[in-house]
């Protein structure tokens, strides 16, 4: 998120990469809700006139999204709303916020319902988890609603699109719905992310004709993937979850410190790893990645083992107590049996059995 021309005439906000990202501090924050408060506190200390705001985004989190919305549709400027490369999912919340709202003719715009990652919920989690999402997802409707009179059919149905992930419009097709009212630019699309980055979107793909819009990623250097990899095993909040968490990173920073070499030291730049060190780490974590998704698969086999265990204990109880109630002998029966009952004890008999040996063996 960069301001620009802030002068009591007009303010200019750019909003590229993800909605609400939250670094290690808040300098590294970005298109976050916090940070727009305060920016926009200081633009209405200028007593701008207007505000444009820049949008090239592929979304993030709604709860920043919305925030900023509101933030943007309460400030006393004009608000005008421009989309250029890519506008998606969170990202066409803030969109919405604009009074004009343009749109570059080589743009593409998507809109698809909310998504959260559930994790090990059980069942009262996860029907709250779908009331807030349903809650969410008619707040995003009622926005989209308020720029598309009449459209709420359409937007309901492009929301569902594609099992909720929605689909790709064009600008003609984004002005015909009133997500827009102006179209500018008539020159060609340049790219505007890079290809690693939207696909890690989880977004449909790109149609064809615009398959320009993707940029071919620049090689990673060996420093680079060691961090892809430090980030993986971090939560969201790149903070670590819990001690368990910490657990699994400790051995990885622990791997870092273990190249450690006094002829590599810097006072002033600190330790230094080589190309070939840095790949070799990466291998290691490569294969720490693979032992802890053993490890979590096993997990979930002895849970479900010890589902199944209670199971055949319950079962082995109820036999226990039907077994417990028969008589030692069988009452004879006037006119005789039609067959005979076991002269022994009958308890021996019914625990002496094959099928009751079974159960107790696999219990």
């Amino acid at each position: 998120m960069r301001f620009l021309n802030e002068t009591a005439d007009e303010a200019v906000i750019e909003i590229y990469g993800q909605i609400g990202y939250e670094g290690w501090t808040r300098e590294e924050d970005e298109n976050t809700a916090r940070l727009m408060s305060e920016e926009l506190n200081r633009i209405k200390s200028l007593n701008a006139k207007r505000i444009t705001v820049k949008i090239n985004s592929l979304g993030g989190d709604v709860n920043h999204a919305l925030a900023i919305h509101d933030m943007l549709k309460e400030h006393p400027a004009d608000v005008t709303t421009q989309v250029n490369g890519l506008c998606a999912s969170a990202a066409t919340i803030v969109a919405m916020a604009g009074k004009e709202r343009k749109m570059s003719k080589n743009a593409l715009f998507l809109i698809h319902q909310c998504s959260a990652y559930v994790g090990r919920a059980n069942e009262e989690k996860l029907a709250q988890e779908l009331e807030a999402q349903k809650t969410v997802n008619e707040r995003m409707l009622a926005i989209y609603g308020e720029c598309c009179p009449g459209k709420e059919k359409e937007i309901a149905e492009l929301l569902k699109a594609n099992a909720g992930v929605g689909r790709w419009l064009t600008a003609e097709e984004a002005r015909d719905l009133g997500f827009i009212t102006d179209i500018y630019n008539e020159t060609r699309k340049a790219a505007c992310l890079s290809r690693s980055a939207f696909s890690d979107s989880g977004l449909p793909a790109l149609p064809a004709e615009y398959a320009d819009l993707l940029a071919q990623d620049e090689p990673r250097s060996p420093w680079q993937s060691l961090l892809d990899l430090l980030t993986g095993h971090l939560s969201n909040d790149n903070q670590p979850k819990n001690h368990i968490e910490m657990k699994r990173l400790f051995p990885l920073l622990a791997a870092v410190l273990a190249f450690a070499d006094s002829a590599a030291y810097d006072p002033e730049k600190g330790q230094t790893l080589t190309d070939d060190q840095l790949k070799t780490l990466e291998a290691k974590l490569g294969e720490l990645d693979t032992i802890t998704k053993e490890r979590d698969r096993l997990a979930q086999e002895k849970q479900a083992l010890a589902s199944e265990k209670s199971t055949l204990t319950a079962e082995r109880d109820r036999l226990k107590a039907i077994v417990d109630k028969v008589p030692a002998q069988t009452p004879a029966v006037a006119g005789g049996d039609p067959t005979p009952a076991p002269q022994d004890d009958i308890k021996a008999y019914v625990t002496g059995s094959p099928l009751y040996q079974s159960i107790k063996q696999d219990i």
